[in-house]
């Protein structure tokens, strides 16, 4: 019966974090997992299971009675605390480090200086962060190179599973233990010492944010924790707790939140036998690295055939509080830019000739018209929406959600840039990406009808017949508002 409730107990988790726990690790398991239900005066595994389920359930989160996220003292925080070996220590493989110091970071830099016509930025993500060494380690490193902070826009960020490892990260407090690895000129230089307890300087401390993340179930690239458009992902020592579909969703979020030419790094054969394709593989002494191609590498032309097999989910406009389509004019034979030869010429239409040519599904004409107006009209989002939704139709969804980002960087309660990424998440079957979106969608419009029913649809997919009732019949309550056309 304990082995049959383990199972269930390790799928749990495995749904939940992507962990995965082997047979032969059950013995492990139960001596963890009855110790937790020992310290809630719980009898059995049995009880314990059906404990982390109603946690679940009950994981209601904002007003609108959406579920947003667990509680910060939750029994999973408890659990991940006991799974997860929170094991790091400072420049931990110094080959990496060495790789990152000379080369990557250097290359980094020196492109978003040459890239950038304002405050160069910089986006370092430290996935699986453990109790912070790595992102200091990557804070000193800058610091080494001179990096100049207060000229620069940046942001180093680390995230990990357990809430215990972030509050030890954001203390900056360290043993003996963690300088294992770290030259003593750099400790002194970097560390004020009491003691065995050594704490990292305020300047540096300053430098960095550190949060608490799902890296399976949190959406990425994401607007709200700051993680997208990332120059650099660190995820190291992390892929060893996780099940191989677990390991390829992540990566695909990961190649999704870098900017083109942005670098990724995982421990040594952590990724044997990954797809890992959709990134060129660089093979240097230190280490194999994984870069994300270019835009123009990653943007061939669309060929004709590709209109043919269009798919209708990503619709032109839409209304926020009725979700109908507005209806667009016919467009007139064999519309044309003219943009570029006067660019003086009236922008609302030529906007309305993009939207137009969207309407009427021709999305390639779309993206050359809208592409043709922000070469003009830099600052142009209805453009960028217009050429979001053509490559969303087209399947391009890379091009389409770097556009989504960029319009909602400028205009963060753009409800109808949330949704799209709602809709593309829902085509690629990233259904928790999804429901992120659309509560989000939610809490900044209680009156968006159809975020309610394609949530509602999603839970139904996911065989959570209650959860989709209740969202349902929130969404019936709201329609029963509107007019009734």
């Amino acid at each position: 019966m304990d082995e049959l409730i383990l199972r269930r107990i390790s799928s749990l988790i495995r749904c939940n974090s992507g962990m995965h726990i082997r047979e032969q690790d059950y013995a492990s398991l139960a001596e963890k997992v009855r110790h937790r239900a020992n310290s809630l005066k719980l009898t059995s595994l049995a009880d314990y299971h059906t404990y982390l389920l109603k946690e679940l359930e009950q994981d209601t989160g904002s007003s609108t009675g959406i579920a947003d996220g667990m509680s910060h003292r939750s029994e999973w925080q408890e659990l991940y605390s006991i799974l997860t070996i929170n094991e790091s220590y400072f420049f931990r493989d110094s080959n990496q480090f060495k790789l990152l110091t000379e080369q990557i970071l250097p290359e980094i830099i020196s492109r978003e200086q040459a890239n950038s016509s304002f405050k160069p930025r910089l986006r370092i993500w430290s996935a699986g962060c453990s109790t912070g060494e790595e992102l200091y380690s990557i804070a000193i490193a800058l610091d080494e190179l001179n990096f100049p902070w207060d000229r620069w826009d940046a942001l180093l960020i680390g995230t990990d599973i357990s809430q215990a490892a972030i509050d030890s990260a954001r203390q900056g407090n360290y043993s003996n233990w963690s300088f294992r690895q770290m030259p003593a000129a750099l400790q002194q230089k970097y560390f004020s010492t009491h003691r065995q307890s050594h704490q990292i300087c305020d300047r540096l401390q300053q430098r960095v944010v550190f949060q608490r993340g799902n890296l399976l179930n949190d959406p990425y690239p994401s607007l709200v924790s700051g993680l997208y458009d990332l120059d650099l992902i660190l995820c190291r020592n992390v892929f060893i707790y996780l099940n191989s579909q677990a390991i390829g969703q992540i990566i695909a979020k990961f190649h999704q939140s870098l900017v083109p030419q942005g670098y990724f790094l995982s421990g040594h054969t952590e990724l044997y036998s990954q797809d890992t394709s959709q990134f060129e593989t660089l093979s240097f002494p230190e280490s194999v690295v994984y870069k994300k191609q270019s835009q123009r590498e990653l943007s061939p032309p669309i060929p004709k055939a590709a209109q043919a097999t269009t798919i209708s989910l990503f619709t032109p406009q839409r209304s926020p509080r009725s979700g109908r389509t507005k209806d667009l004019p016919q467009p007139s034979p064999s519309p044309k830019s003219r943009v570029a030869s006067n660019p003086n010429h009236n922008l609302a239409k030529v906007l309305h000739e993009a939207e137009v040519l969207l309407a009427q599904k021709a999305y390639t004409s779309a993206i050359q018209q809208a592409e043709t107006i922000l070469k003009t009209y830099s600052q142009c989002d209805t453009a960028r929406k217009i050429a979001a939704r053509a490559y969303a139709n087209i399947g391009q969804h890379e091009q389409a959600m770097r556009l989504c980002l960029d319009v909602i960087r400028v205009q963060p309660f753009s409800i109808d840039m949330y949704y799209l990424l709602a809709q593309i998440a829902e085509e690629k079957n990233d259904l928790e990406t999804a429901k992120s979106y659309l509560k989000k969608i939610i809490y900044l419009d209680a009156n968006f009808v159809d975020a309610y029913l394609d949530l509602a649809s999603i839970y139904e997919r996911q065989e959570q017949s209650e959860r989709s009732r209740k969202v349902h019949d929130q969404a019936l309550t709201l329609m029963a508002s509107l007019p009734p056309r």
